[in-house]
């Protein structure tokens, strides 16, 4: 372990006070999945923060609803969107403030973490679909934040990742095993009990914790972390903002049978992961300021 250790409980308290901390965010995935849930509650949530609000009129005005009438008021957006799209985009507009804060740690250039992880989130949406196990929506959410124990890790202990990369290199371990060889706990250690600090649900909390490993996910998750855990080997291969890190990961492919994955089902995804990912990353790249 280092020299200088810190108590996970210590690095999380630390974490919570990361720049564009969600704190918004659970309450409103709270809100948009339980189905009796009234259009006001989730208005006045979205109305809290300025750049939601803004993405939310601007996406129910987009040519890909298709609608001549312009939307001007958050009720009208809300009902043209629904609920199964504001939970895309209310994930996508809150945890890509997030994950686009720079810190060291892991190899990453700015903007790196964040493309990996869109990458994830629509592997995860496109598998979800394929085999229809799971919620394709909360498949992107957990695809969009699986990442943030690294995110955390780099931004209180960045200064030691030099002693993880030199005991990888030294005992050729996976990546998390250097990281509990240093502090003590790894990044999903770090992303479980972070985002228990900030209320997440159960579900979201399971793939943070568990996603490398889905076999230790509750039953009750065990398939929504699976799917992540497919979602995250996808992206790999692609390779957009992968981490020096994702050079040193496990697939564990008796999970991935289990859940009905099979490697033709992702062979299949991938041109589709890459195009939709792609896309997705350039249209946010021309609404930029």
């Amino acid at each position: 372990m280092t020299q200088r250790p810190l108590p996970l409980s210590d690095l999380v308290e630390q974490a919570r006070h990361l720049p564009c901390a969600p704190w918004l965010l659970p309450k409103l995935l709270e809100l948009l999945n339980d189905p009796a849930a009234a259009a006001e509650q989730i208005e006045a949530l979205i109305k809290l923060d300025a750049g939601l609000a803004t993405a939310t009129l601007r996406l129910a005005n987009s040519a890909y609803f298709g609608n001549a009438t312009p939307c001007d008021t958050f009720s009208d957006a809300i009902v043209r969107l629904g609920f199964r799209e504001l939970y895309r985009l209310v994930s996508t507009t809150m945890a890509g403030r997030w994950l686009n804060h720079a810190v060291s740690g892991y190899g990453w250039e700015p903007g790196d973490l964040y493309r990996h992880s869109l990458t994830v989130a629509v592997a995860a949406d496109l598998i979800a679909q394929q085999t229809g196990r799971v919620q394709p929506e909360l498949a992107y959410t957990g695809g969009l934040i699986h990442d943030v124990g690294k995110l955390a890790l780099a931004f209180v202990r960045g200064d030691d990742f030099e002693a993880v990369r030199a005991h990888q290199a030294a005992q050729r371990c996976a990546w998390r095993a250097a990281e509990h060889h240093i502090f003590g706990y790894d990044h999903t250690d770090v992303a479980g009990e972070l985002l228990q600090s900030w209320t997440f649900p159960t579900s979201l909390i399971e793939i943070v914790r568990f996603y490398p490993r889905p076999a230790l996910a509750d039953q009750e998750h065990r398939s929504l972390v699976t799917h992540i855990h497919a979602a995250k080997h996808l992206a790999l291969c692609i390779g957009t903002g992968v981490g020096e890190d994702g050079f040193h990961t496990e697939i564990d492919e008796s999970a991935l049978r289990e859940e009905g994955i099979t490697p033709a089902i992702l062979d299949g995804l991938l041109p589709e992961v890459l195009i939709t990912a792609t896309k997705l990353l350039e249209e946010e790249a021309t609404r930029a300021p």
